[in-house]
């Protein structure tokens, strides 16, 4: 056997002997949690936060570091430390850990790597992300109310009000029809009256009611609603609200 053999059997036997000793080796494995404050995306955080220690069954102390600097010592389990972020200074801080094992065994952790934000620079954030996500939802809304008007302008009464039925005008008191179209808001639609134009949240009136409207719309009698009518109008529609989902 010549001399390069002889050294690969050599590394090969080094290699196999070598591995379940590190197999074996203890970990010490170190996590973040929030406990108040802002975690936003990436690795940008503000507020009340717990670093959190786990290793082998005899781990006997954990040394907590931020920035190679020791925040403290704890010498019994639950090995964690909680600490506020306005405690530092702002910008990115890396958080690491040690480990001692009852048998003088000394373990290093994962290293976490975080950007600490002010309260300031939270607000900021936080609106970056709140004024485009209503800004999308007006938005909507608006579409939708538009698309109401193009399509529901005609949309009176033709004798058949489709699958969502029919409601009545607090305003002008003529029936019309319920639009798909129509944007939902909890248990009532935002719609556009076709007959008199202005705008009200309904809901499918009661059979009753429509056929008063009808009657009204037949006869060409748009006159305004009473009192009476509007009062009973809204009870039967309180009514319908417990029936429906």
């Amino acid at each position: 056997m010549n001399l390069r053999a002889l050294l690969g059997l050599a590394g090969l036997m080094a290699l196999v002997m070598a591995t379940p000793a590190s197999a074996q080796a203890p970990e010490l494995v170190l996590s973040l949690s929030r406990d108040f404050g802002y975690g936003g995306f990436g690795n940008e955080i503000e507020g009340l936060f717990s670093l959190h220690a786990t290793g082998p069954d005899d781990l006997a102390r954990v040394d907590f570091y931020l920035d190679d600097r020791l925040m403290v010592s704890v010498s019994a389990p639950p090995f964690e430390v909680q600490f506020s972020t306005s405690t530092y200074a702002s910008g990115e801080h890396r958080m690491s850990a040690r480990g001692f094992t009852s048998g003088g065994v000394e373990l290093r952790s994962n290293e976490l790597v975080r950007i600490f934000l002010t309260k300031d620079e939270t607000g900021q954030q936080v609106v970056g992300l709140v004024v485009p996500l209503l800004a999308g939802i007006a938005a909507v809304v608006v579409i939708m109310a538009l698309i109401t008007v193009f399509f529901g302008r005609k949309a009176g009464f033709k004798g058949s009000y489709g699958a969502l039925g029919g409601t009545v005008c607090a305003n002008c008191g003529l029936p019309f029809s319920l639009s798909f179209f129509a944007p939902r808001l909890v248990v009532a639609r935002l719609q556009r009256c076709p007959h008199c134009g202005s705008w009200a949240l309904v809901r499918r009136a009661q059979a009753q009611d429509l056929a008063a409207a009808e009657a009204r719309w037949r006869g060409d009698q748009p006159a305004a609603v009473s009192g009476e009518d509007k009062a009973r109008r809204a009870r039967h529609q309180i009514d319908d609200s417990r029936y429906e989902n």
